[in-house]
């Protein structure tokens, strides 16, 4: 009997210990720092992210991703933000609201979009989040941008003086030199997604930084958020 009751805890202690490394192997868990995801996930919550390369199904958009910054060559700080557009998307925005052309339900908080449609422009001019990538066009800012094709593996974009801009770093990054200036078109090598925070009026995001590779995307927002005690 005694033998018997051993074994039992044994049992259990495996079938726990399995749970343990099954989590760790799946899911990753961060804690929000910043509110560029307000009103969704609030400063101190605890999401938890099923990491990308075991997700049963492709990115779409409106999902939540954690993602490593795409300006940083060493991968050293992650970003949580919502999917806008996924490769070979047209997206962009309207007095406010994000549209794309793929995926016919709203995208984001609409109630925050409706407040930054309603924000007096010198607001964002003081604090320099007005113009939006690629900072070229004139009338393109944080209200009005658009359309953009974010980039898919295997399409091939014409370039001239807005689409050389527009996506410069991201040919740069592929090829590993600077851009050849007299180039007429380029083939994409990876997929890419456009993604921004919830927080439309205050997120540093892809409308300034621009295209996320897929190679940098973590994982995808999963399950319950719950708050730091």
């Amino acid at each position: 009997m005694r033998n018997d009751g051993m074994k039992k805890y044994f049992y259990v202690f495996v079938v726990l210990l399995s749970c343990v490394f099954m989590r760790m192997a799946f899911i990753d868990t961060y804690t929000i720092v910043t509110p560029s995801m307000a009103p969704t996930i609030q400063p101190g919550d605890r999401v938890n992210a099923i990491k990308l390369k075991l997700f049963t199904r492709k990115i779409r958009p409106n999902d939540i991703i954690f993602f490593y910054k795409p300006v940083e060559s060493d991968k050293s700080e992650v970003y949580c933000k919502r999917v806008l557009g996924c490769p070979g998307d047209r997206i962009g925005a309207v007095d406010g609201h994000y549209w794309n052309d793929k995926y016919l339900k709203p995208v984001g908080v609409i109630e925050e979009q409706e407040r930054l449609r309603w924000m007096f422009d010198g607001f964002f001019k003081m604090t320099n989040s007005f113009e939006v990538i690629p900072f070229t066009e004139p009338d393109w800012n944080i209200k009005n941008w658009g359309p953009v094709v974010v980039p898919a593996k295997g399409f091939t974009a014409s370039l001239d003086i807005f689409t050389r801009e527009l996506y410069r770093k991201v040919i740069e990054n592929e090829t590993g030199e600077p851009l050849d200036e007299t180039l007429k078109e380029y083939t994409f090598c990876k997929d890419y997604y456009f993604a921004v925070g919830d927080n439309v009026m205050s997120s540093f995001d892809s409308r300034y930084w621009g295209f996320i590779p897929e190679d940098y995307i973590i994982g995808i927002v999963v399950g319950k958020r719950f708050r730091n005690k």
